[in-house]
């Protein structure tokens, strides 16, 4: 990827991105709301917008209260993956093909409706934004500003961008596609994974509400997740072994940087997009540890930082 915003500095790449407005009648500029709840410290979210709250619920034995949660106040992006990775945690992720490629399409699914819930929701509300698996479907709930109420059908849908800047961004970072093509995905992905009808829900309130088969949530759950939570105190500290996944990741890591590495070469050959949570959940714990070293440690922030293994 060569975009021009991995170049700019950070108030370059907000004001491209039309996160700095000027008020006319104050005759000042400052940064958007979109801003602070993409890019956002939680303090600062919590300060601009103490109501923002996502909430993950696993609901499959105990109906009367949940088996698992996952109370999400962060910026969208820490959002978005912490959303797919409670649903990849709690469903089960067969490979469909589509032509001759075999893909998830759970996986599809779940990254086109936490998109919609974060780009599409109305933030001034302070309904509880919500993403909840059952035993026969999953559905995400978020404040509208509805544009017509009742079920939404895919031959007369026209899609409204109901907070721009957030999509755009996005879209140019490559999680979200043109607008309208979400609602495409969904319906194409559900039928190969359940086979069910999803149904859009337009109103004050918008749902999204994905049908489910016994296998989707039969084969997953908390109980599984004692058989990966394996610590190895020889590669990192206990608090960075979650669990195998977490090992493998910091292990290649690692390996890969044995030649110095730029955070952008760790990030693309690792798969991931948002570098915020890449940073804080990997290579932090790998600096703290002594295992990683930055070639500028005194300008943490530079341009030029590059990483490399620690070769005892």
């Amino acid at each position: 990827m060569n975009h021009p915003w991995l170049t700019m500095e950070d108030e370059e790449l907000l004001r491209s991105a039309g996160l700095i407005l000027k008020d006319d009648e104050k005759h000042r500029e400052g940064i958007t709301l979109a801003a602070i709840l993409l890019f956002g410290k939680d303090i600062t979210i919590m300060s601009a917008l103490p109501q923002h709250k996502t909430d993950a619920i696993f609901r499959v034995e105990d109906m009367d209260r949940y088996d698992d949660r996952d109370v999400i106040i962060t910026n969208l992006f820490d959002t978005y993956d912490r959303l797919m990775e409670f649903g990849k945690k709690h469903l089960s992720g067969p490979f469909v093909l589509e032509g001759i490629n075999s893909v998830s399409a759970r996986d599809k699914i779940l990254r086109e409706i936490f998109l919609n819930l974060l780009a599409h929701r109305d933030y001034s509300s302070a309904y509880v934004a919500k993403f909840v698996i059952e035993k026969q479907f999953m559905y995400t709930e978020n404040a509208s500003r509805a544009h017509g109420f009742g079920m939404l059908e895919l031959s007369d849908f026209e899609p409204f961008s109901k907070n721009p800047a957030i999509s755009k961004v996005f879209r140019e970072t490559s999680l979200a596609d043109e607008l309208g093509s979400g609602m495409r995905n969904t319906y194409k992905y559900t039928k190969l994974y359940s086979g069910g009808v999803l149904e859009f829900v337009e109103g004050n309130v918008f749902k999204t509400l994905i049908p489910l088969t016994a296998v989707s949530v039969g084969k997953v759950g908390p109980l599984q997740l004692n058989l990966v939570r394996e610590c190895v105190s020889d590669q990192v500290s206990d608090q960075t072994c979650e669990n195998k996944k977490d090992k493998d990741i910091l292990q290649r890591i690692l390996t890969f940087c044995e030649n110095e590495k730029s955070k952008k070469e760790i990030c693309e050959y690792m798969g991931y997009h948002n570098r915020t949570f890449f940073t804080r959940k990997y290579l932090m714990p790998l600096i703290q540890t002594g295992k990683l070293k930055m070639t500028r440690p005194e300008k943490p922030n530079s341009r030029c930082q590059k990483y490399i293994t620690v070769k005892k």
